[in-house]
C-alpha cells in the first residue's frame, strides 16, 4: 500500500493498521515528525531503536529483539534507521511470523524502483509505504503556519522569512521554530528581533 505523506501527517495515528510501514525519500523532517508522533501513540509499548548496522552485524538482532518476552509491555515499536536492502532478509524473517502486537517502522534515504524493499512494501498486504518527498512551498507554509498558530506576531512575511533562511529544509525549520518558541513565548514577533535571533543577514 503506497501512502500520501500530507494525508499521514494529519492522522499519523493511522500508521498502526499496518504491520510495518517503510518511510524513505530525502525529507528527513518529515520522518522525523512522523516518528517522534509515532512514539507518542505508542508510548504504552516498549520502543526499540535500531540502526542497520547493528543488524548486518549481528544477523539474529531484529529476529530476538521481535521474540523475546519483555518485563515492560506485551506490545513493542521496533524503529530501524538507515535501512536498505542490505537487510531484506532480516526484515522479512520477522514479518512472516505477523504479530499484531509488534509494530516495525523503517526508514530509509532514497530507494530507486529497483529495490527490493520498496517492492516489497508497496506489494504486500499488510505492509505500507510512505514516500517523504521535499516540501513545496505550500507545504512548508502549511508546516510553519501550524507550527506558530499559538504565538503572536506570525505573519506571511515572518513565514517567508523563516522557509528562506533554511533553504527550504523542513528539518532546518523545525530547529528554528524552536528557537522561535522559547524565544516569543510571552511576546509579539518582530521582524527585526526575528532577524537576530536567527541570525539572518539581510543584504543592503
Amino acid at each position: 500500500m503506497i501512502l500520501k505523506s500530507y494525508i499521514i501527517e494529519k492522522s499519523v495515528e493511522s500508521l498502526v493498521n499496518y504491520n510495518s510501514v517503510l518511510l524513505y525519500g530525502e525529507n528527513d523532517g518529515i520522518k522525523d515528525d512522523i516518528k517522534k508522533q509515532l512514539k507518542l501513540i505508542r508510548k504504552d509499548t516498549e520502543i526499540i531503536n535500531l540502526f542497520q548496522d547493528e543488524i548486518i552485524k549481528n544477523k539474529d538482532c531484529l529476529f530476538e529483539r521481535v521474540n523475546n518476552t519483555s518485563l515492560f509491555s506485551e506490545k513493542k515499536t521496533i524503529f530501524i534507521q538507515e535501512a536498505s536492502d542490505k537487510i531484506l532478509n532480516e526484515i522479512n524473517e520477522v514479518l512472516e511470523k505477523e504479530n499484531n502486537s509488534i509494530k516495525i517502522y523503517i526508514f530509509s534515504a532514497v530507494l530507486d524502483k529497483k529495490s527490493k524493499l520498496r517492492n516489497l512494501y508497496e506489494k504486500q498486504t499488510g505492509l505500507a509505504i510512505l514516500p517523504c518527498y521535499k516540501d513545496t512551498d505550500r507545504t512548508l507554509i502549511s508546516y510553519v503556519t501550524n507550527e506558530l498558530k499559538e504565538l503572536n506576531g506570525v505573519t506571511q512575511e515572518i513565514i517567508n522569512l523563516i522557509i528562506s533562511n533554511s533553504n527550504g529544509e523542513r528539518k532546518l525549520i523545525k530547529n528554528e521554530i524552536n528557537k522561535i518558541k522559547s524565544c516569543f513565548s510571552n511576546k509579539k514577533i518582530k521582524k527585526e528581533e526575528l532577524e537576530e535571533l536567527l541570525n539572518i543577514r539581510i543584504n543592503t
